[in-house]
């Protein structure tokens, strides 16, 4: 076999394969027993490191360096963008376009590039040197009127650098409305055809700006009629025959603990004390997969939106809402089909003794928010406190065993907005991490861990069956570098060299309450790795976990629900058969990208989304006075997030003086020259003599609110002299 195997690597010199199509080159069916000895060859080429493993599990002869890849641009405000390389590429960073080196393309385009050399440690850089396709995904334009014609001008410059004039059928009779613009068709002067606009709304309301975001990320809309179709044949009442296959714990006391608006409750606790002084944890999770199956339209509806999206003011959600409202929402005394984890622990010491995994249906006994809970716990007082307060004790313990470990938490601030009538965000709120968040967090991380660390029993040592993991990549150490380097000149150590998950926990431990804390967290976040869905395993850096998959979230997230089928065939009978392995290891490497990169779609929608409700909240209050920190410099100004958690540009044009922008330290430092080197004012200007001699991030800053351009969702800040 071994033999085989690098003959045929060597004929296919620089290329990766995954094993399914190794198999096929070499000629050995997936559901022969040879298969197996296949898979533990490529393990053992591996280690002997006569062939090398790529991302996404793609053996191969190491490949030449790349020089040239194919990829995705997203443009960025500062006007450079980001492609990121397709999946076949064995190149696992982003690659940095500089503005002068786009060649026209915009954001969206299918693009090839070609990698400069770069240092070892430094961010892969490149030039665009052509567009294989241009983007279908709109872009937001304000059509304003001239005297000979209108145009489309566009809120978003960075992502769409050029306006479109409109034709006179074009024409609208408002001065200023709000469309999404065909951006593949507006290159190089062409004109716009009438049917390349959809009309969104009156400009600069939630309503509006909610969907100009749906229509600049491509968000799903209505389901489709093959969905709704299908739903109505789903029956709402569970069958006598589906309760008697299941673990009966309806009279059990299982409660759920959710946030104060949450219409689907997808999880639910459990804890009973054992005769021997353990205990058992049972985290009961909707079993979606019992009314979602496999080749069915909702099944295909729900991986092509991946996750609901959770905008301010509304969702879109990945299942109808028969299910995620009603069939799957463990509401209070109603019956529920669920997948139970049963995890008998020492309460003393939070350690899992043993667990177990059964399909279970269950009746919740109460719900409540998690402000209820809180206030049940502390005071002792109310239905089910006693239980709450062993829940509360049991999960501290589990967050001591698990900082204990090396697990990372990383402090970021939520906001919440409130609004009147009209629905116009009128206030923000901090959101407040309460010690029922945490405890809940805890009990799912445990669940999903177990989940993962069962599958791993199922494979035979050094190697891997089929299965989705949740994964978390080392740091990038040039980045951590960087922050060390930054850190040092605050008086703080960090360890940037083959940092350990016990390196960064013992760093953020050191910051704790300090000024400088939630910058440093900020920077410590833009170092790490993202967080993916991928079918090999290679641990979870953040939480200094083995092994790790979601599991707790099915209505929300298609990985989730996934998941959960796939380990209903490894505990039914003799496990998962060899021809359904072979289906898994054929499709969960798409499923693991497309999943991935729908949940970074989620996460801007839902960052855009908040800039939109800040940037109404701030509108009203132009003119006015607010102290700020710094969180970003870049070498066109500093961004500035003031105490209602809106952030803004205070452009270096309104710095005094002349100003040089030092990437490594993150910092704006002046520069002191003589006459020869002074700015010549006009006349009516007035020379800036305030200012501090270095702007960084951390820094706290008082400025004034002069600009709020919604559209664009951006805020411009003037310096208030001191």
């Amino acid at each position: 076999m071994e033999s085989r195997l690098l003959e045929m690597f060597k004929e296919h010199r620089g290329g990766l394969f995954k094993t399914n199509e190794i198999s096929k080159i070499i000629g050995v069916k997936s559901d022969h027993a040879e298969y197996q000895s296949l898979r533990d060859t490529l393990r053992e080429l591996e280690t002997s490191g006569k062939i090398v493993r790529g991302s996404r599990r793609r053996y191969g002869i190491p490949p030449p360096e790349i020089s040239t890849i194919e990829g995705t641009l997203r443009m960025q405000s500062t006007g450079n963008g980001i492609v990121t390389p397709d999946a076949h590429h064995d190149l696992k960073d982003t690659v940095l376009i500089r503005a002068k080196h786009l060649q026209r393309a915009q954001d969206g385009d299918h693009v090839r590039v070609t990698i400069a050399k770069t240092k070892r440690g430094e961010r892969p850089h490149g030039e665009i040197i052509r567009v294989l396709e241009h983007s279908t995904r709109p872009v937001i334009g304000r059509v304003e009127r001239t005297r000979e014609e209108q145009l489309v001008v566009m809120t978003e410059p960075a992502k769409f650098d050029r306006n479109i004039r409109l034709d006179a059928e074009q024409q609208l009779g408002k001065r200023s409305r709000k469309l999404p613009v065909n951006g593949a068709l507006g290159r190089a002067r062409r004109t716009q055809t009438g049917d390349r606009f959809v009309e969104v709304g009156p400009p600069v309301t939630i309503e509006s700006e909610m969907k100009a975001i749906a229509e600049e990320l491509g968000l799903p809309g209505e389901f489709p009629k093959a969905v709704l179709d299908e739903l109505a044949t789903i029956p709402i009442t569970i069958s006598p025959e589906e309760i008697k296959k299941r673990v009966d714990l309806r009279k059990k006391t299982i409660i759920t603990i959710d946030p104060e608006d949450a219409k689907d409750f997808d999880d639910a606790v459990s804890l009973e004390e054992n005769d021997d002084g353990t205990v058992t944890l049972g985290v009961h999770i909707a079993d979606v997969s019992h009314y979602v199956q496999e080749g069915t339209a909702l099944d295909d509806e729900a991986l092509a939106r991946g996750t609901s999206v959770y905008l301010v003011g509304g969702v879109i959600p990945m299942l109808p809402e028969k299910i995620s409202n009603e069939l799957c929402s463990l509401r209070p005394d109603e019956d529920k089909l669920t997948y139970s984890v049963f995890l008998k622990m020492n309460p003393e010491t939070a350690e899992v003794i043993s667990s177990e995994i059964k399909k279970s249906v269950i009746r919740s006994a109460m719900r409540f928010t998690y402000e209820e809970a809180e206030k049940r716990t502390t005071s002792g007082k109310g239905k089910h406190a006693a239980l709450l307060k062993r829940m509360k004790k049991l999960s501290e313990q589990m967050y001591e065993r698990r900082h204990a470990e090396g697990s990372i938490d990383f402090e970021t601030d939520e906001v919440r907005f409130i609004f009147d009538e009209n629905g116009v965000p009128i206030e923000s709120l901090k959101k407040v991490r309460l010690g029922s968040m945490r405890m809940i967090e805890d009990f799912m991380l445990a669940a999903n861990r177990a989940i993962a660390e069962f599958i791993s029993t199922k494979a035979k040592e050094g190697s891997e069956r089929p299965f989705l993991y949740r994964i978390h990549a080392d740091p990038d150490p040039s980045k951590l570098r960087d922050l060390a380097e930054l850190a040092k000149g605050l008086g703080y150590k960090l360890s940037p060299e083959n940092a350990q998950p016990k390196t960064i926990q013992k760093f953020l431990d050191s910051i704790k309450g300090k000024p400088e804390e939630k910058m440093l967290n900020q920077l410590m976040l833009r170092s790490m790795a993202k967080a993916v869905y991928a079918e090999h395993n290679v641990g979870h850096f953040g939480l200094a976990f083995t092994h790790y998959t979601h599991f707790t979230s099915p209505i929300r997230r298609y990985p989730d629900l996934i998941v959960h089928r796939m380990l209903f065939e490894y505990l039914t009978g003799a496990g998962m058969e060899r021809k359904r392995e072979h289906h898994y290891y054929q499709i969960l490497p798409e499923i693991a990208d497309q999943t991935s990169a729908l949940e970074r779609r989620a996460t801007e929608a839902e960052r855009e989304s908040i800039k939109v409700a800040q940037m109404l909240l701030m509108k009203p209050h132009v003119g006015e006075e607010f102290d700020g920190i710094i969180t970003g410099v870049t070498h066109f100004g500093v961004f500035i997030e003031i105490e209602t958690g809106a952030e803004g540009l205070l452009h270096i044009r309104e710095l005094p003086g002349f100003y040089t922008f030092d990437e490594a330290h993150h910092s704006l430092s002046r520069e002191h020259r003589g006459n020869r080197g002074r700015k010549k004012l006009r006349p009516w200007e007035k020379e800036k003599t305030n200012g501090a001699d270095r702007y960084r991030i951390g820094d706290k800053i008082r400025v004034q609110l002069v600009k709020v351009l919604e559209e664009k969702r951006q805020m411009d800040f003037r310096l208030v002299e001191e």
